[in-house]
């Protein structure tokens, strides 16, 4: 399978604190070649592919943590090519044969490098870097940027007395600071484990970069470089981080899960559907000047009734009439229960044509999710702001 264009790219390095003072940054197409190996190229889009991993927590004994540990129960390959950045997330129990076990093992078996080698085989996909980092990372990360907004469909309640993890959430809104993400995204309890779990994961980075792209934030950005640098383990130098600040200004993110199979206590892939994802996901060619849309069927998420609403359409505005406007098949409008933030939406293991077309038209990131509600659509879309990246697309801007 040939090379994909982008690479892996800095959203971790922005996720995870490799930030200086962006206006002390060089300007876009100043970069230089990563003095830690390949994926940088000079010109006005770098490149560069991560394997974006979190080690999990070691306990020695009861309440008593004593360090990282050597699984990594989350596993990402990121691509970047400018500010565009694509994730696929590798469930943990993804078997690969290195280690003849799960891949959340590879990391123990060979360190930094066996986890590489793992994800580079289980993907076909080449790897230019690595960033592996701890749970106290995401932490320090949100509370840098004041917190994260999350709509919970039902409670989320658990107890792990052992390892002193409480989680009582409520349904509805909640504002989470650091310590609550980090609950939020260990939960594994309830329908789909894993894969909600990754989706969680997904969600909160999302908003994360949202968030780090506002002005108000960059002052922040020095001091947390230098707060969690020394809790990275990457091969990229500071100096490799830092070109790649400028582009984190109108940075856009999409995500996706490796569709999988169950065989037993493992998850397995089919290559050729592991192959026609990969390739759709990295390197689907669209026309959007055409106003052709690939044939789906194609929802647009609304407010749900009662529901206050913050940066997100009106419910009294009138979500269709930028399509109309394109000439592109009219989306059926309905709630969205599930709280879902701006951005394109698909179930994990569904064909991702219609979606990234969506995307790419509307400047809307793209997720997979284990499950999406309502079921049945090919594509769920949530406008921001009464729909503004239709209004672009008409308007011409």
């Amino acid at each position: 399978m040939r090379r994909p264009r982008a690479s892996l790219i800095l959203l971790s390095l922005a996720f995870f604190g490799l930030a200086a003072a962006i206006h002390f940054a060089p300007e876009p197409g100043d970069l230089r070649h990563g003095g830690g190996g390949g994926g940088f190229r000079v010109g006005d889009q770098p490149e560069m592919s991560l394997v974006i991993a979190a080690r999990d927590i070691q306990y020695c004994g009861y309440h008593t943590p004593c360090g990282p540990g050597d699984r990594t129960d989350t596993i990402f390959y990121a691509t970047a090519r400018g500010s565009e950045v694509s994730l696929v997330a590798l469930p943990r129990d993804l078997y690969t044969p290195l280690t003849g076990g799960k891949i959340n093992g590879a990391y123990a078996r060979g360190k930094a490098q066996g986890l590489v080698d793992a994800v580079e085989d289980a993907l076909g996909l080449p790897v230019d870097h690595y960033v592996i980092l701890t749970i106290d990372v995401v932490k320090v990360l949100v509370d840098a940027v004041d917190g994260v907004d999350v709509v919970l469909p039902e409670p989320m309640q658990y107890t792990d007395r052992a390892a002193g993890l409480f989680i009582d959430f409520p349904a509805g809104p909640n504002h989470f600071d650091g310590a609550d993400a980090v609950k939020y995204m260990r939960f594994r309890h309830g329908y789909g484990s894993d894969y909600s779990r990754l989706d969680r994961i997904k969600d909160l980075l999302s908003q994360v970069a949202e968030k780090i792209k506002q002005p108000k934030y960059w002052s922040r950005l020095p001091g947390l470089a230098n707060q969690l640098w020394g809790k990275l383990e990457t091969d990229l130098s500071v100096q490799d981080a830092l070109a790649w600040l400028p582009y984190l200004r109108g940075v856009s993110l999409r995500s996706a899960t490796l569709p999988t199979y169950e065989d037993g206590v493992f998850l397995r892939y089919d290559e050729e559907e592991r192959n026609r994802f990969l390739s759709e996901f990295f390197s689907l060619d669209l026309n959007l000047l055409t106003g052709i849309a690939p044939e789906g069927k194609v929802a647009v998420l609304r407010p749900a009734a009662g529901e206050r609403v913050e940066n997100t359409q009106s419910p009294t505005a009138d979500p269709l009439e930028g399509f109309r406007r394109l000439g592109l098949p009219l989306p059926e409008v309905v709630e969205n229960t599930s709280g879902l933030g701006p951005g394109v939406y698909i179930r994990t293991g569904t064909s991702v044509e219609v979606a990234r077309y969506y995307a790419e038209l509307l400047h809307l990131p793209l997720f997979t999710r284990y499950t999406v509600d309502p079921p049945g659509y090919d594509a769920l879309i949530v406008l921001p702001d009464a729909g503004p990246g239709l209004r672009a697309v008409v308007e011409g801007r």
